[in-house]
């Protein structure tokens, strides 16, 4: 889940940098938030 998490967080980078709208960006950036909900396994 954190290489997923880091991967979204580069594209929103990748996209904030090649000028894309926000509507854009803030999509990866909630797919980081989606991700960060998910129930973690207590036993990891």
């Amino acid at each position: 889940m954190p290489l997923r998490e880091f991967a979204l967080g580069m594209e929103s980078l990748d996209r904030i940098v090649a000028g894309e709208r926000l509507r854009r960006v803030r999509e990866a950036v909630f797919a980081v938030l989606v991700l960060e909900l998910e129930p973690v396994d207590p036993r990891l």
